[in-house]
């Protein structure tokens, strides 16, 4: 892998100083009140690049700026939730629980009433 990013790399390079020395020309560019000192066109188209490079970068910095502080909110929310879902969680339990104690109870009053209707049927 090393071996093919290195060639890789070579060929980009090659390519590169190729791309140059048939681009020697001088170009003066005009910015309407200003014009530049003559400079090789490869230097311009290079600039250029740079230039667009950079642009590109600043734009996609600024949106994973923009969706980490949504990320960072959402994970808040996220927490805020589980906590609700928890205490509500724990509130069925209870419920739950005193539910079934008066079902414990109730059944035991039934069953007590039933084995005492046995008993005075029995006699």
């Amino acid at each position: 892998m090393i071996i093919l990013r290195l060639f890789m790399g070579l060929v980009i390079i090659f390519l590169l100083v190729a791309f140059a020395i048939r681009n020697m020309m001088p170009v003066q560019l005009d910015f309407y009140f200003y014009k530049t000192p003559e400079v090789p066109l490869f230097v311009v188209i290079f600039l250029s690049l740079l230039v667009g490079v950079a642009a590109a970068w600043v734009l996609v910095i600024g949106e994973q700026l923009k969706m980490r502080a949504e990320l960072r909110r959402k994970n808040k929310k996220i927490k805020e939730l589980e906590k609700q879902l928890e205490l509500y969680e724990t509130a069925k339990i209870e419920a739950d629980r005193k539910t079934e104690e008066k079902i414990e109870e109730t059944g035991e009053v039934k069953d007590e009433t039933a084995s005492q209707g046995l008993q005075s049927q029995g006699s």
